[in-house]
């Protein structure tokens, strides 16, 4: 008789995963398999299985309902922008040596034009900030987008180095990742993710939209999509992110979330769309 196979596999241990403290029932399992390899890849499980929706993913349900009772105003809506960065140059190890080329920097100026014309569609008012991750080609991205920013508006945060590019979950389809080496990165992504990705808090000013524009690498936007969406994270690499294309999320006060767009490049005129060094879309 045809059907899934029953039998939930074993959890990593917890401590090892570093999912956040808001939610550390999100754990991580290794699938049985008829084949035992030497290791078996660790795959993410969330608490509500899929595909169910968490309505409190972000654990602020319960205080949103305590501060609307108490008559607190209205929270605003996130609107999220993932910036991948630049192209750069890729033969050289060495960070400080993996600088945007001149076509990469010439996207990061058209990237951050499409972000002001964005931003003065909607309110004059609304909030924005901007993260960059702690390495060379995401920083110099930022910094050719902060200039085409409304500058009265805009808190440029300092770089945060959990934004930095890594291999955040196992990958299906495809070859295992090593265990030790995912956890690592996951650890990191996933409290980045959980910082970025959140219910807002009611604002002093009554706002109500903000926005926050992170500028960091392909697999985090891959990966930080993937989890806001409550989707597996082991499908980030069926996901594309050209060079600045711009995945663009909106968190609601009700903790629903959607996605925009997903690696929109429309604002890069052909020569100069590109994933790392491949030109165009025909690669």
């Amino acid at each position: 008789r045809s059907g899934p196979t029953p039998a939930p596999p074993a959890a990593a241990p917890a401590a090892l995963l570093g999912l956040g403290a808001a939610r550390c029932e999100d754990t991580m399992q290794v699938p049985r398999t008829k084949k035992t390899p030497k290791e078996l890849p660790e795959y993410f499980v969330p608490k509500v299985p899929y595909p169910a929706w968490d309505s409190d993913w972000d654990g602020r349900r319960r205080a949103r309902a305590e501060a609307k009772k108490r008559g607190a105003p209205p929270a605003p809506t996130r609107h999220i922008l993932l910036v991948r960065h630049g192209q750069y140059d890729e033969t050289s190890r060495d960070d400080d040596k993996r600088i945007l080329t001149p076509l990469g920097r010439d996207q990061a100026v058209a990237t951050g034009l499409r972000l002001r014309s964005l931003l003065d569609s909607g309110s004059p008012k609304s909030p924005i900030k901007m993260v960059s991750s702690g390495l060379v080609r995401a920083k110099e991205t930022a910094d050719l987008i902060a200039p085409c920013l409304p500058a009265d508006r805009l808190v440029y945060a300092d770089p945060n180095p959990d934004l930095n590019e890594g291999r955040p979950a196992q990958v299906i389809p495809g070859r295992p990742y090593s265990n030790e080496a995912v956890r690592v990165d996951q650890q990191r992504v996933e409290r980045a993710f959980r910082d970025t990705f959140r219910r807002a808090d009611p604002r002093d000013d009554g706002a109500r939209h903000e926005y926050e524009i992170v500028v960091c690498h392909g697999n985090v936007i891959r990966y930080m999509t993937l989890r806001a969406l409550q989707l597996p994270p082991e499908a980030w690499l069926r996901l594309c992110t050209f060079n600045c294309s711009v995945t663009y999320l909106v968190v609601r006060p009700t903790g629903s979330v959607s996605l925009r767009a997903l690696g929109d490049v429309g604002h890069l005129d052909p020569p100069l769309v590109t994933f790392s060094m491949h030109h165009g879309i025909e690669w």
